[in-house]
């Protein structure tokens, strides 16, 4: 009798365990193994457990990706203005692994992609972020091709009882917006300078870094890049400077770190500038943007009207910069940052 209780309890158990596997197999709500061919039917919640298996499995020619200081790059924008097909999967705070990660899994699996958008933030290059002590933000069981550890994929509790559950409600959903998903600013954010400046944290003083402070975070970066970019010769990757509003530029000055982190992407971008196929924006320096504080939500992310101009400057190539004039770019926009008259912004 016991016996047949037992083999009956496994059997029912089995039964429970394939079900439960073969429902999230197919619902497949992170895109491990597949994505919907037309994309804006793709329910994208979750850009640390989608990005790769959506860059994997999705049909597109232009890929935009960087933190969330390009979360307001609206794709079709893209393909309006570029006549592409141009998809976006930014990760909020992400680390350059992940966006290695991500370019890797986009290149190997993509063979019509011909054009990569990058936002550089100054943080991955100079390795400076308090991000570095996050580990696997990416799962290794959606990272990999290892079939055997998807088990904590096809029975992972919250996969089925919450990230499922939020699957089907924006599915059901009659204003979901696969385009707008983790654009923050969707017009409830109401900015002005008087609220950025009264949220805004005066500094510590800091020592004045040395110039070569950052240069192992700038190496390493920097390499992780070049090996993607020489990989792929045929594919055109465009670097952009995010346009920082000048209170980061005054945290900057003020803890110490202004000259180590402006030699530091100076040293990134002249080894970047070397290929043919890579070209780089630079906007830190668009001095009456990054001053209108009406413009920004804290002290470095912009509103999405300064995603859209962008778009454009990448059009018509304004802000782009060479292998020649990089360097005198950055010593301007040094310059304005040491010498713009703080006390009276913040008085």
């Amino acid at each position: 009798m016991y016996k047949k209780y037992f083999i009956s309890f496994i059997a029912v158990t089995l039964s429970v365990l394939i079900a439960i596997g073969t429902t999230v197999f197919i619902v497949d709500p992170f895109n491990h193994y597949r994505a919907d061919p037309d994309m804006t039917k793709i329910i994208y919640q979750m850009p640390y457990y989608q990005n790769l298996g959506i860059a994997k499995h999705t049909k597109y020619d232009t890929l935009v990706t960087g933190t969330s200081m390009t979360q307001n790059f609206i794709a079709n924008k893209f393909d309006n203005t570029f006549g592409c097909k141009a998809i976006r999967l930014s990760f909020d705070g992400g680390l350059i692994d992940d966006f290695i990660l991500l370019l890797d899994t986009a290149t190997e699996n993509n063979e019509d992609l011909t054009r990569i958008y990058f936002g550089l933030d100054n943080y991955l290059i100079t390795d400076d972020s308090k991000l570095n002590e996050i580990e696997e933000r990416i799962p290794s069981y959606l990272a990999d091709n290892n079939i055997f550890n998807d088990v904590e994929y096809l029975f992972n509790k919250d996969v089925i009882f919450k990230y499922m559950r939020v699957h089907f409600a924006y599915k059901n959903s009659d204003s979901y917006d696969f385009y707008s998903m983790h654009a923050w600013d969707d017009g409830s954010i109401v900015t002005s300078k008087e609220k950025i400046l009264s949220n805004y944290s005066i500094p510590q003083n800091g020592e004045t870094l040395s110039n070569d402070h950052f240069f192992e975070g700038a190496n390493y970066t920097t390499g992780l890049l070049t090996s993607v970019i020489e990989k792929n010769p045929d594919i055109e990757f465009v670097f952009f400077a995010p346009p920082y509003s000048i209170l980061y530029w005054h945290t900057q000055k003020v803890e110490g770190k202004l000259d180590a982190t402006v030699s530091a992407m100076e040293r990134c971008y002249l080894e970047l500038l070397k290929y043919e196929n890579v070209r780089l924006f630079y906007f830190q320096n668009e001095f009456d943007m990054i001053t209108d504080l009406n413009q920004y939500k804290d002290y470095t992310h912009y509103m999405m009207p300064y995603n859209d101009y962008m778009i454009k400057c990448f059009e018509v190539g304004k802000g782009e910069v060479s292998i020649e004039d990089v360097t005198e770019k950055l010593n301007s926009m040094k310059a304005f940052v040491e010498s713009y008259p703080y006390n009276d912004l913040l008085k």
